[in-house]
Order: C-alpha cells, then sequence, then structure tokens
C-alpha cells in the first residue's frame, strides 16, 4: 500500500519534474479499454517527464500503457529524490 495519498506523491511528482496520470489500461494498437473478465476496466497510473514530455518506460510497454501502481510510482518518484539526493 502506497506510503501517501495520490494528491501527495502528484505534488512530489511535480517538484520533481514529472506529471502522474490516472485512468484505464489501453491497447496500445487500437486504444481501446482493457477489461477483466467481468468487463471492468483496468486502472493504473502513467508517468510523464516534464523535461522531455515523454512518458517514463515501463508505465507503459510495447501493448499497453497505465501499467503501474500507485505503489510503483512512489517508488520510482522515491528513486528519482534519491538520485537528486533530495529528501523525500
Amino acid at each position: 500500500m502506497a506510503r501517501y495519498s495520490l494528491r501527495t506523491i502528484r505534488n512530489k511528482a511535480y517538484e520533481a519534474g514529472y506529471k502522474v496520470s490516472k485512468g484505464f489500461q489501453h491497447y496500445l494498437y487500437n486504444g481501446a479499454v482493457v477489461r477483466d473478465c467481468n468487463g471492468e476496466p483496468y486502472t493504473g497510473y502513467i508517468v510523464e517527464d516534464l523535461s522531455t514530455g515523454f512518458l517514463v518506460w515501463d508505465c507503459y510497454d510495447s501493448n499497453y500503457d497505465h501499467l503501474w501502481t500507485l505503489e510503483d510510482v512512489e517508488e520510482f518518484i522515491k528513486g528519482e529524490y534519491e538520485k537528486a539526493k533530495i529528501a523525500y
């Protein structure tokens, strides 16, 4: 479980130069929403590097987007803070 709320993680990400977005997982080849066996859409997160405008690899792959959980996002942002030697 994530240590911080989505809002706090978004704020910390923005301070580190990233933007966090929540949404449904999509198939990249046609943009259709990925659903489970009950028809419920999968929800996930993507992280955009604001300095380049590109998404961070692993939050999407060659088939899907919005692959990360909130815990994955928090771990990534925490790692970026550690690289920059900034207190998280």
